[in-house]
C-alpha cells in the first residue's frame, strides 16, 4: 500500500506524519504536499510553500 510511506509507526504504536498535511479546506486531511528542493506544492489545490536561502553578508 502506498499510503504506508507517508507514515512512521514506532516501537510503542505511535504513529507519526512523515509529509506535511496541505493546510488549506478544500484538500482535508490525507492530502500531503510534495516536498521539492525549494518548496512544498499541493497537487490538487496547488498551494505552494516556498523556502527562501539564506543570503550570505
Amino acid at each position: 500500500m502506498a499510503i504506508l510511506k507517508f507514515y512512521k509507526v514506532d516501537e510503542s504504536g505511535k504513529i507519526t506524519r512523515l509529509r506535511r498535511e496541505c493546510p488549506n479546506a478544500t484538500c482535508g486531511a490525507g492530502v500531503f504536499m510534495a516536498w521539492h528542493q525549494d518548496r512544498q506544492y499541493c497537487g490538487k489545490c496547488h498551494l505552494t510553500y516556498v523556502f527562501q536561502k539564506e543570503q550570505e553578508a
